[in-house]
């Protein structure tokens, strides 16, 4: 695995940790605190509903208190009054009162009077639960209520019903009334799925955060991290920049000591050894003088080609076209190759560092000429156009695929190509297969040209 992305995970996998961790017991709290809310609203809202029966149920007793409790009045004639009192008192849409007898006949239903006088004692709701037998019991155990089906008379539907039911002593009856409640159950649905939708946004929102927090996390890492290779890979070319400048300084130093030491020591010897042949008689040992200094002759040749190879005077003494002109005359002679030249530029001489990088451009785009190109022709323009200085080196030679990653990786087409953007220049190389090559250098000159001569 790269280092970065090691470092991208070890950043984000405690982050994601400890956001899942918190996202779980927030959601887990949520939860048990959203059904908690539930329970004490289904609580409240059945207590409340609790509440309005028997005080309804309280109302319909002081309504017949009055005949209940007196003496005077048949207990016949009594328990028709409180019946008809009992079966004309409604509220609500669906509210009304029922009774029945200790033995679960009933004796008052408003809503369903067929029901009258049925003994009803062993009547169950769907959910086989005995309703009757069940108030009944509530009544005499001193008033209590129960849940059961039953159905609403305004939409015909079978719903949950609360009901309440008390004892009249005197008579043996149960008293009692009820409310439909499955407003209760949408109350409670409606509640819960307002908390569901604030877990689901919650749980959304963190999911958001988390996001937009990794893409953060990600992309400062991704830009520190470029940031840090563009530094690197600034500070790597720099250092070989120096490393190439300084091997130039040193081939320049050597050079001169090639050429002002060694060489001249080398052409001091021939001038004492031909006044040395002079004045010898013995032909022989004039024989043996000349041959040493053919042999001097060849040695200063090579020390001067040497020299010229390890760092040309001319560019140091009069400039990089001269340096271009020796080099390309040279090229010429050694490899039988036409060059074609054109030097167009002003007065000026180039910074040596720029000067340096040109000519060892070009120098290198020969060797690759004669070492892959198998060209006949080649060409060089040296352009000066306001600020800009361009640098063309074009062969008909055999080319290459030049959109092949590959066949750019050779190292000197990359120094070349460091070199030349290290001083600010663009590097572009052209190639097609059997069309030759063009390989150009352009250069803006601002700061880069000066007057006088290079140490």
């Amino acid at each position: 695995m790269p280092l970065k992305a090691k470092l991208i995970l070890l950043t984000l996998l405690p982050l994601l940790i400890v956001t899942a961790s918190i996202s779980w017991i927030s959601i887990y709290q949520a939860k048990t605190l959203g059904q908690k809310e539930v329970t004490v609203f289904r609580e409240s809202l059945i207590n409340a509903k609790e509440a309005a029966l028997k005080d309804s149920v309280d109302l319909a007793l002081d309504a017949i208190a009055h005949i209940y409790h007196d003496p005077n009045l048949d207990t016949s004639d009594a328990q028709q009054r409180v019946k008809k009192i009992l079966t004309n008192l409604r509220y609500g849409t669906d509210g009304y009162f029922f009774v029945y007898d200790k033995n679960g006949v009933n004796l008052v239903h408003p809503i369903m009077p067929e029901l009258i006088g049925q003994n009803l004692i062993n009547i169950q709701d769907q959910q086989g639960d005995y309703l009757i037998a069940s108030l009944l019991s509530q009544a005499q155990s001193g008033g209590g209520y129960h849940q059961y089906l039953w159905q609403k008379p305004s939409t015909g539907a079978t719903v949950n019903k609360l009901s309440y039911s008390e004892w009249l002593d005197k008579w043996e009856w149960m008293i009692g009334t009820g409310l439909y409640i499955e407003d209760v159950s949408e109350d409670v649905d409606m509640m819960q799925q307002a908390i569901n939708h604030n877990i689901d946004t919650i749980f959304f929102s963190i999911v958001v955060i988390l996001t937009v927090t990794v893409a953060v996390i990600i992309v400062i890492t991704l830009a520190i991290n470029l940031h840090e290779h563009r530094l690197a890979d600034r500070n790597l070319k720099e250092l070989a920049h120096k490393t190439v400048m300084f091997q130039e300084a040193e081939k320049k130093h050597l050079a001169r000591e090639l050429h002002d030491g060694i060489n001249q020591l080398l052409v001091s010897s021939k001038c004492h050894l031909e006044l040395l042949s002079i004045q010898s008689i013995d032909s022989k040992f004039v024989d043996y003088l000349n041959k040493s200094m053919y042999s001097l002759t060849l040695a200063i040749n090579e020390v001067r080609h040497i020299s010229h190879k390890l760092r040309p005077s001319a560019l140091d003494d009069i400039g990089l076209e001269a340096a271009l002109t020796t080099l390309l005359q040279d090229y010429q002679s050694h490899s039988g190759t036409q060059v074609d030249t054109l030097f167009d530029t002003q007065a000026g001489r180039l910074d040596s560092d720029v000067a340096t990088t040109l000519y060892r451009v070009v120098q290198e785009s020969l060797n690759n000429i004669v070492k892959h190109a198998e060209a006949t022709k080649v060409e060089v323009h040296l352009k000066q156009m306001g600020n800009l200085l361009q640098l063309i080196i074009r062969d008909n030679g055999k080319g290459f695929d030049s959109q092949n990653k590959n066949q750019q990786k050779g190292i000197g087409l990359r120094n070349m190509r460091e070199r030349v953007e290290f001083i600010g220049g663009e590097f572009e190389l052209s190639s097609e297969q059997g069309f030759g090559t063009e390989l150009t250098v352009l250069l803006n000159l601002d700061g880069l040209v000066y007057d006088g001569t290079n140490d």
